[in-house]
């Protein structure tokens, strides 16, 4: 009965070999012929037909050629007849196709549930099963094709189908279930089943037939496999429907049947590896679902180019779908250990999609590819321990799949924009270097070199892209990668015995610096040398933060940090001067000199200290001169000028702190001294770079020249034991002020109110008490000099602005500031150093009834200083009125008058409920005499004509 089969269903091929090539192409000519006909029908059936006539004899003579007459236009067609392939004809749907294909499933299940019957009763040795599963399949099929085909078409479809899944059930039961067979006769029946059901499909044209043929073929292990787990014999089987549904699909144009039996072997696939795949069978999991997705990803290739759209989602399916597979893999511990498994995987996957991407020029499967790529790679490292190993299997694994996605890029430079697949390529560079980032600070061992290595192979791939045009800007995402790569190594694993030596560390992030500036220099286009400048210039400055954010560790020597720190701030300042701009070169004098500071503040070594200076100082003297050095470049940005200028300024804390440790505090005045020697002389050069009358010129005298008299200004208040700070802010404000009354810029001006705007600040809060130990002397002491020396810093200031204020504001200033002619600034700091004074009156009368060691602000009832403090305030107003009336300033009177306002309410809501006795008396009695002469002096100075006419 087995060689039955296999007979018929050679003659079934034979039948359908002879008119293999040409049967589709005549099935479908029919089909438009009849399609032709139902036209015709129903164009007729919509005007009544010419009589017939008969013939006349040809003897007969013709009859009278009549005049033509106009013809009607035709009558409009009506609607189609219910032969017609325009409605569908319901009940010829229910009564014969459904009922048809319903017939053959039932047919089917009947015979696999009697199979199964008799099985669990055994009612029938196993060999009589096989035969009668034969007899029935192969008699369904002869039956299909002897009696039914000719007039009763689609229930001989069913009835085929039917027969086709009987005759799967008992060859597979006859080969796994009894061992009847052996598995390569079992093989070739099976595959005779298969190419039976394809031929009879492909040869009647029937769907219903390849329908029931993949479900009966695949619903068939399913219902008789048992448990026995035998994968091989599984999934070649499978395998073998599946070729021949893709071959049957390929020749009739059914893409639904690859989308089936895609379906139904994912189905086999979850089924056995979810259930049954022991930790000895991952190898094998992983070859079935390589080979699975190969066959469904590249058969439908075959197919002619104008269908191949259809086949698309199945394509995709087949390389998409086994990424779940694989990140299942990954996130279980009982499979393999090593990564390489999942690896070749997903570089099958990885080149199929790219492959079908190109052929089909649908890359959002690439996009789809790589971002799967990752997540699994990700599920992997945060599913297990990291070793040396696993880094270098990471590390290289990262490579590879991005390397693949990368190759097609190169194979379609043409398509370098978002359509092409570059997008996918770049997804998997930042994807895998943001991963290995993370990756590295979850590894167990301490040695850098495996991410070193995957950090610059993906950057290369990153900067390799930035080749391309529009995509310049990927140097800079590159740099920011590799520094935030390298900076994440050193911060976590930096501390750790087998962690390398810092000086060779540093020694290849000096290495990979001069890369990033040997690519911008090597770049062909201009767009491409700026942005690898940009590039080369952010992947410095990122280490350089990396290092000013780092926790404060014990100093090393001074020669490796002080060099590495100052070689990276000279590679920005190189790139700085090929871009021409100035805002890099401030960027490299900044962080530089922060991160050069934020390394002394634990520096206690004198020798160490000593060479420290030496080095910074040199740095210092570098970046002062860099924009003379390259003027050609920076002759007109002025941010350029402005770094310059800032470079000893931002020097000065760090070289504070080494001076002090080398040579004491005794000498510290001779610090700034001598830093102001070198802006004094950078602004000596600067007057001979531009004509007189250029503003380029005027901005670089002015910061040049603030930043000396800020020096000079602040040498003094360094030498003082207590708040230096404050008053050295007040004294450059004032300085920087004065500079402005010379040159006109407006940023000195700015500066100079925002040095004394810091000083105010920082003298109004409360904080200030708690610095420093209640002085010893009374009145004269560090309190008298941190107050009035900012305030009178601030009222000189005052008067150098009034005058000059408003008559050289700019056009953006006069709409901001300056709308109503107030000289703002003037009367801000006027009002500032009022204040000032104000407070330390208060301050000092706390602080000489005071009687702990800290000054403290309290409301406790002190007769002798309450009445203290309301005298003070009313001498301190009766000054200010005296200062406004001598200089007739509007502004001082009305202060005076508000003062004394204040101590009015204080005396009558304070004193004189809170004071007994003579307190009482004399606080009354002081601001009787104060707002006597306060009234004596309005009418004398300021009301004085009044005063007389009324009089």
């Amino acid at each position: 009965m087995c060689l039955a089969a296999v007979v018929l269903a050679v003659v079934a091929m034979r039948r359908s070999g002879p008119r293999g090539a040409a049967t589709g192409r005549i099935e479908r000519l029919e089909r438009d012929v009849e399609q032709l006909r139902s036209a015709v029908a129903a164009l007729r059936a919509g005007r009544p037909s010419a009589p017939s006539t008969a013939q006349a004899p040809s003897s007969a003579p013709s009859p009278p050629i009549s005049p033509a007459r106009p013809v009607a236009p035709p009558q409009p067609v009506g609607p189609a007849s219910p032969a017609s392939g325009g409605v569908v004809e319901w009940e010829r749907w229910f009564g014969v196709r459904a009922a048809a294909v319903l017939g053959g499933i039932a047919l089917a299940l009947a015979a696999l549930l009697f199979f199964r019957y008799s099985i669990e009763h055994g009612l029938i040795p196993p060999w009589l099963r096989v035969v009668i599963g034969t007899l029935v399949g192969v008699g369904c099929i002869a039956a299909s094709e002897r009696t039914l085909r000719r007039r009763y078409a689609g229930t001989a479809d069913a009835l085929a189908g039917g027969g086709i899944v009987v005759l799967y059930g008992a060859f597979w039961a006859a080969s796994v279930r009894y061992g009847l067979i052996g598995v390569p006769v079992s093989f070739v029946l099976m595959a005779a089943v298969t190419a039976a059901c394809c031929a009879l499909a492909s040869r009647h044209a029937s769907q219903v037939i390849a329908l029931l043929g993949v479900v009966g073929g695949f619903a068939t292990p399913l219902l008789l496999g048992g448990h026995a787990d035998r994968p091989i014999g599984l999934f070649g089987y499978a395998l073998l429907l599946d070729l021949g549904l893709l071959l049957l699909a390929r020749q009739r144009n059914w893409p639904v049947l690859v989308l089936l039996s895609l379906g139904a072997t994912l189905l086999y696939e979850v089924l056995w590896i979810g259930a049954r795949m022991s930790p000895h069978h991952f190898g094998l999991g992983i070859g079935i679902l390589a080979i699975f997705a190969l066959v469904f990803a590249f058969a439908p290739a075959l197919t002619p180019a104008d269908d191949r759209e259809r086949w698309l989602p199945a394509r995709a399916a087949a390389v998409l779908f086994p990424f779940g597979f694989a990140t299942y893999f990954a996130a279980s511990a009982r499979f393999d250990p090593e990564l390489y498994p999942v690896g070749l995987l997903l570089l099958l996957l990885c080149s199929a999609a790219g492959w079908i991407a190109r052929a089909e020029k649908s890359y959002r499967l690439g996009l789809g590819t790589a971002s799967a790529s990752v997540a699994v790679i990700a599920t992997w490292v945060f599913a297990h321990d990291i070793d040396a190993t696993s880094a270098r299997e990471i590390a290289l694994w990262s490579f590879v799949l991005s390397a693949v996605l990368h190759a097609f890029v190169e194979w379609e430079p043409g398509r370098w924009g978002d359509d092409g697949p570059a997008p996918a390529a770049l997804v998997a560079d930042l994807g895998f270097l943001a991963l290995l980032i993370g990756a590295s600070t979850r590894a167990v061992a301490a040695v850098p070199w495996p991410w070193l290595a995957g950090f610059v192979a993906i950057g290369a791939l990153v900067i390799r892209q930035a080749v391309f045009p529009g995509r310049d800007h990927l140097h800079v995402l590159a740099a920011v990668a590799l520094g935030v790569g390298i900076a994440t190594l050193e911060r976590v694993h930096g501390d750790r015995p087998e962690f390398p030596p810092l000086a060779v560390y540093r020694t290849v992030v000096v290495a990979l610096a001069v890369m990033f500036q040997v690519v911008g220099v090597a770049r062909r286009s201009a767009d491409g040398r700026r942005w690898g400048d940009h590039g080369a210039a952010t992947f410095c400055v990122v280490v350089l933060l990396h290092l000013l954010t780092a926790a404060p560790t014990p100093p090393t020597s001074p020669w490796l940090f002080l060099t590495f720190t100052g070689i990276l701030g000279v590679m920005v300042a190189r790139a700085a001067t090929r871009l021409g701009l100035g805002l890099w070169l401030l960027a490299g004098v900044l962080t530089t000199a922060a991160v050069e500071w934020h390394w002394t503040t634990n520096l206690t070594a004198r020798a160490v200290a000593g060479t420290a200076f030496a080095l910074e100082a040199a740095t210092l003297l570098l970046f002062t001169a860099w924009p003379f050095i390259a003027a050609e470049r920076f002759q007109r940005d002025r941010f350029a000028w402005r770094a310059a200028a800032l470079a000893a300024p931002a020097w000065f804390l760090s070289l504070r702190l080494l001076f002090v440790v080398r040579f004491g505090h005794a000498a510290i005045g001779l610090l700034p001294v001598s830093l102001a020697l070198v802006p004094f002389a950078a602004a000596l050069r600067a007057r001979n770079l531009w004509p007189r009358s250029d503003t380029m010129r005027t901005i670089a005298l002015a910061w040049f020249s603030a930043a000396a008299v800020a020096f000079v200004a602040v040498a003094i208040p360094l030498q003082l034991e207590r708040e230096w700070i404050t008053v050295g802010w007040a004294l450059q404000g004032l300085a920087v002020t004065a500079l402005w009354v010379r040159l006109d810029h407006p940023g000195l001006k700015y500066v100079g109110l925002a040095l004394l705007a810091a000083a105010t600040a920082r003298l109004l809060d409360p904080a200030v008490l708690r610095y420093h130990p209640r002085p010893v002397f009374p009145i004269v002491n560090w309190l008298l000099y941190t107050y009035l020396v900012p305030a009178a810093s601030l009222l000189v200031s005052s008067a150098l602005l009034e005058p000059l204020e408003t008559a050289r504001a700019r056009p953006w200033e006069r709409e901001r500031w300056y709308a109503r002619g107030w000289p703002v600034g003037a009367v801000a700091c006027g009002a500032a150093g009022l204040v000032v004074i104000f407070v330390w009156i208060n301050l000092a009368i706390a602080e000489w009834f005071a009687s702990g060691p800290v000054i403290v602000l309290d409301f406790e009832r002190l007769p002798a200083r309450d009445v203290t403090t309301s005298l003070a305030w009313a001498m301190y107003a009766l000054a200010l009125l005296a200062v406004g009336m001598r200089r007739g300033r509007s502004g001082l009177r009305w202060a005076s008058l508000g003062l004394m306002m204040m101590t009015i309410a204080k005396v009558f809501l304070h004193d004189v409920g809170e004071l007994r006795d003579l307190y009482r008396v004399a606080s009354l009695l002081g601001l009787a005499v104060a707002l006597i002469a306060v009234s004596l002096g309005y009418q004398r100075f300021v009301f004085r004509n009044e005063t007389a006419g009324h009089t």
